[in-house]
């Protein structure tokens, strides 16, 4: 019996007809790697707050928390896929790097800044994939969270006198 060719378009239907059609196999792997990223933004988010003491910033962790482990489930269920039981190696290393970091709430705003310009670009890299109009609100409604995010943790730095004056890379400078 001779074997039918490789067709990539019945193998990406194959890929996505659990969920529906999520778009090309470009669009599945961008939403992958969100719910990916999510996952690890979510558990970074739980080991800043942990060691955050002010009330007010450790609050603002938590319900950042809740919209990262929210997106994770909208996009799960978008993609008709169950979540995954553990990590990538990207989520272990910004864990890692936010166990690292995060020290009290200085150090805390500071990592979780980071991690929120990663997952910042990956939504923007994401919107140019070629998704359905469902996953595209979708994919948009969670980018304006994490915009939302960014936003109040530069704010938090900058009115709290976090931020460090530039420092004159040479005494001739600062002359």
């Amino acid at each position: 019996m001779a074997k039918a060719p490789h067709d990539p378009k019945v193998e990406q239907n194959k890929a996505t007809s659990e969920g529906g059609s999520i778009g090309d196999a470009q669009a599945l792997e961008q939403i992958t790697g969100l719910i990916l990223l999510d996952m690890a933004a979510a558990e970074a988010y739980r080991v800043a707050s942990d060691v955050c003491k002010a009330p007010e910033i450790k609050k603002q962790l938590e319900a950042f928390r809740q919209d990262h482990e929210r997106h994770v489930r909208e996009l799960s269920d978008a993609l008709g896929t169950a979540l995954p039981e553990e990590a990538d190696d990207r989520g272990l290393c910004i864990r890692r790097y936010t166990e690292l970091s995060a020290r009290e709430d200085r150090t805390a705003l500071v990592a979780m800044r980071g991690n929120e310009e990663l997952t910042n670009d990956a939504y923007a890299s994401a919107l140019a994939s070629d998704l359905p109009a469902e996953v595209r609100r979708m994919v948009e409604a969670n980018w304006q969270d994490e915009r939302r995010h960014i936003r109040w943790i530069n704010e938090e730095i900058r009115t709290r006198g976090w931020e460090l004056p530039e420092v004159p890379s040479t005494l001739a400078e600062a002359a």
